[in-house]
């Protein structure tokens, strides 16, 4: 073995040691009593990272006549968050939602998509949900408490011109559906990954704080005023929670599978869990928000209730310099 050899041979070897007491080290840290952590997602310019998203949701409807139906969703995105500029606290972060994977099911029926492999979407309304953002990319910027102040892209507000323009000539489902899928709303549902739960401030372990929160379930808007709370800081991970109630703003007009028309929200809660896992580099490793509730909705004069369970995840892949 030459020296060189031996040389190269040592220092990987040294690298290795580090590496696994570093990662040790990092799985024994455990919070100090009373000690407080900056909990700020950190975006560096040029540096992109690559998350799955994954909605999982199951409905069952119950007419008055006590007839019901019951269907199931799993939509699956790979997107990429990639950082433009990050100055004084400030980001911008262009996301791209670069491939779908969709499965619906109801009463033995299946539709499914797979944006890799299939030509042309399916004939199938409730995919024009998730077809819609699909490779239109938008800019969000960021305030330093993780506030999203502004959002923009030339591909959205094409299209969104294009529906205004031709909306006498649409089908009134085929827009409104279309509609919201490029709202700001939507957007920021599966784009935003802070979803204002990091608050940008120093907090101890057990303290709380309150802010806004919007999700999309099942087409429905709920928001609320929530309380999260800084769990735990432990391997190198801040665990924070959310576990709180989430409103439907009544009146809202929506699609809901198998019903021709649009049908008007008449009052909906949903009951929240939420767990986002922050690392001290500032990145979000993973966001798991898991809903229950139910929801009064009106087709014409046809009421009826829909009960809906969901998970959402966005899971971090990887990291990587553009």
């Amino acid at each position: 073995m030459n020296v060189m050899h031996s040389f190269r041979f040592a220092l990987a070897a040294t690298t290795a040691l580090i590496t696994c007491i570093a990662g040790s080290s990092a799985q024994q840290q455990v919070a100090p009593p009373g000690r407080e952590y900056k909990l700020q997602t950190l975006y560096r310019a040029s540096i992109a990272q690559s998350y799955e998203f994954v909605e999982q949701t199951s409905v069952e409807r119950i007419f008055r006549d006590s007839t019901k139906t019951t269907y199931a969703r799993t939509a699956t995105y790979f997107m990429t968050v990639r950082c433009i500029e990050a100055l004084d606290g400030v980001s911008k972060v262009v996301v791209n939602l670069d491939s779908l994977k969709y499965r619906f099911t109801s009463d033995g029926k299946e539709i499914a998509y797979d944006s890799q492999k299939d030509i042309t979407p399916k004939n199938f309304a409730d995919l024009n949900n998730y077809i819609g953002p699909l490779n239109r990319s938008f800019e969000l910027t960021y305030s330093p408490y993780g506030e999203v102040t502004n959002i923009s892209g030339d591909q959205i507000d094409f299209w969104r011109e294009y529906l205004e323009q031709n909306a006498a000539d649409l089908d009134s489902v085929l827009y409104t559906i279309w509609t919201q899928s490029l709202s700001r709303e939507n957007l920021l549902h599966v784009g935003d990954l802070q979803k204002r739960s990091i608050p940008g401030l120093r907090k101890a372990v057990d303290s709380t704080w309150k802010h806004q929160l919007a999700l999309r379930v099942d087409g429905m808007l709920y928001t609320g005023n929530v309380r999260s709370r800084l769990a735990s800081y432990e391997g190198g991970l801040y665990h924070i929670i959310t576990q709180d109630t989430l409103t439907a703003a009544p009146g809202q007009i929506v699609h809901t599978y198998n019903v021709p028309e649009l049908v008007k929200v008449i009052d909906g809660s949903v009951t929240l869990n939420n767990t986002v896992l922050l690392s001290t580099a500032g990145t979000i490793n993973e966001f798991t928000s898991i809903l229950k509730g139910s929801s009064q909705l009106v087709a014409g004069r046809e009421p009826f209730r829909q009960n809906i369970t969901s998970t959402l995840q966005w899971k971090l892949l990887g990291q990587y310099q553009w």
